[in-house]
């Protein structure tokens, strides 16, 4: 059974700082193209003060902070029958190569679907920039449950 009780636990921020090298090594593993984002004159030439990360990058971030198995470890989810179901991000300015980025996750809800056959669990996390914020994220886990017979 997994443990209702944590709805509402927050993980202590912690910072990542973005190296050029994490985002090159991104940019390379998901096939993006566009020089802006490993580029320091592409980026400065089209308007950025340095190179830009992919909007998804910020997931790399996260799973260094505060995994989604760390997560799981803590509400007692047995890792099979786990589906990373889907992940949305909201950007309200960019991220760049140099900045420190604050990262806190938050467990929102855990609700079942198909009669306690399927768990979902929502966590949503906060990117700061210094002061401002720069992302959030809403992640949804599937735990498909083992049913008695």
């Amino acid at each position: 059974m997994i443990d209702r009780s944590r709805i509402g636990f927050r993980t202590v921020p912690t910072i990542a700082r973005v190296d050029a090298w994490r985002v090159r090594l991104f940019c390379r593993a998901i096939g993006e193209t566009d020089p802006i984002y490993v580029a320091d004159a592409a980026a400065r030439a089209a308007g950025h003060p340095a190179c830009p990360v992919p909007p998804t990058f910020l997931k790399a971030i996260e799973g260094e902070h505060f995994s989604s198995a760390a997560l799981l470890e803590l509400l007692a989810v047995p890792m099979r029958g786990v589906l990373h179901a889907e992940q949305a991000f909201s950007h309200a300015s960019p991220v760049y190569v140099g900045d420190t980025v604050e990262v806190s996750r938050t467990i929102t809800d855990i609700h079942d679907k198909k009669n306690g056959a399927l768990t979902f669990i929502i966590v949503d996390t906060d990117y700061r920039v210094g002061d401002r914020p720069v992302a959030s994220s809403r992640q949804t886990i599937l735990v498909r449950n083992t049913m008695a017979a």
